[in-house]
């Protein structure tokens, strides 16, 4: 999910949602980013860069390392990922790019034991959500930067299993209702008409591990961790009203365009109101000075 459409740790079915898109990013998310975009920010972030040792934790695919790399924000990077097919595309990826800075290895996250003060930065990128241990996994990572080290997290941090409440449920409707049928049009040809909340064993026997405990990340974080930077970028009214309708949403398309800024601006207002928080965030943090 991110810095563009190739950005993205999930894949499959969610390569339609919101942060997939990139007029979604430039109209709704790069905005609170001070108009940059991921890896741009990163880089002006978190300075002295580059940095001379990374670690990416669940590395997915591999865009993630690769555009640090390729941005100059870090010299080396180390991914790690529990599925070792995943490791052998990174691989062969990082090979084909000529990108020798880049090295990879089968690691699961849960248990992962990393070695002390190795580290100047540690990325989590649309990764932690699966992570139910997050408190032993954030110790890890702790003992694991150098002092200066910076740990930077992009995440879902909303409810557990997307179990969204009921009133974050009718604002989704209400928003998704105003949109003209022709922009609510999913990747089945049918127009959307509502958005149920699929249930916690739903998401549960789709992958035991999504969303297990998104809602425990800023709290687990908070307690190992003083955070430097925190961009709340929404996701509460966009992430499920765009859901499955992001190819709708063309930079050509006028119209379009105007119904992504009024969303944007609604869920800005209501988060501002607090009636609605923020399901997603961006953060750089780093350990406690001693």
């Amino acid at each position: 999910m991110w810095g563009d459409a190739a950005v993205n740790r999930e894949g499959g079915e969610y390569a339609r949602e919101w942060l997939s898109c990139p007029q979604v990013l430039r109209e709704c998310v790069f905005p609170r980013l001070g108009g940059l975009d991921w890896f741009t920010f990163l880089r002006e972030k978190c300075r002295p860069v580059p940095r001379e040792s990374c670690l990416s934790l669940c590395c997915g695919d591999g865009s993630v390392e690769r555009h640090l790399v390729r941005m100059d924000i870090c010299r080396a990077c180390e991914g790690v990922d529990i599925s070792p097919a995943a490791i052998d595309v990174c691989r062969q990826d990082a090979a084909l790019a000529g990108l020798s800075a880049l090295t990879y290895r089968v690691a699961d996250a849960e248990t992962i034991r990393l070695p002390a003060a190795s580290y100047d930065l540690v990325i989590g990128w649309m990764a932690l959500h699966h992570i139910q241990n997050l408190s032993r996994l954030f110790r890890q990572v702790r003992r694991a930067l150098r002092p200066d080290g910076l740990f930077v997290i992009n995440e879902y941090v909303g409810p557990a299993r997307f179990q969204a409440p009921q009133s974050q449920v009718d604002l989704i409707n209400e928003w998704l209702h105003r949109l003209p049928a022709r922009l609510r049009v999913g990747s089945d040809g049918q127009v959307r008409d509502r958005w149920v909340p699929p249930s916690a064993e739903h998401v549960a026997g789709i992958d035991p591990s999504e969303a297990v405990s998104s809602d425990r990340i800023l709290p687990a974080l908070e307690r190992e961790f003083m955070t430097i930077e925190r961009i709340d970028y929404g996701g509460g009214l966009l992430h499920w009203v765009l859901h499955d309708i992001t190819q709708n949403f063309s930079p050509d398309d006028a119209e379009a365009t105007s119904w992504l800024r009024r969303l944007r601006d609604a869920e800005r207002d209501l988060m501002e109101r607090g009636v609605l928080t923020s399901d997603f965030s961006l953060l750089i943090v780093r350990p406690p000075l001693s």
